[in-house]
């Protein structure tokens, strides 16, 4: 499999909850359109709100290329970090910024990685859709779905 997968993330934070959630919408080369959300509330990482979920969307869009065989991942994303950490733009500061770079340059030696920024609540379907699987994942039990 060559072709190329498109992943739009996004992410969520509920401040009642002290929780954090992504969604993903894979568009796969073969017309399929796949979608993931998960959850978590780990303190260290609900400190940094909704970048929380988009560092683990991005992270699990990453993940699923790789187990799917998939050589190129492109991930859409509205929070310029998910790129700019990996490409060395930004410095990552903190330890989960860090270990979020660390990650997705790791996977770089199994598919190649590029992304494309996309205006938040703009109109675009797959990212509001993106948002909404967010949105829905933080009502859902901690846990991130299998491949």
């Amino acid at each position: 499999m060559s072709e190329k997968l498109i992943a739009y993330v996004d992410g969520s934070y509920n401040p009642d909850l002290q929780k954090y959630a992504f969604g993903c919408v894979f568009l796969t080369p073969e017309g399929e359109i796949v979608e993931r959300n998960g959850s978590g509330s780990n303190p260290e990482s609900a400190a940094i709100r909704n970048v929380a979920g988009e560092m683990l969307g991005a992270m699990y869009a990453a993940h699923y290329a790789c187990v799917k065989g998939y050589r190129e991942l492109e991930i859409r994303y509205d929070y310029e970090g998910i790129e700019k950490w990996v490409t060395g733009a930004w410095k990552a500061k903190k330890e989960l910024t860090q270990k979020y770079a660390a990650y997705m340059r790791s996977r770089q030696q199994y598919i190649s990685l590029s992304f494309t920024k996309v205006r938040a609540h703009s109109g675009n379907e797959y990212n509001d859709r993106a948002d909404a699987l967010a949105k829905e994942a933080l009502t859902k039990p901690d846990g991130v779905p299998g491949v």
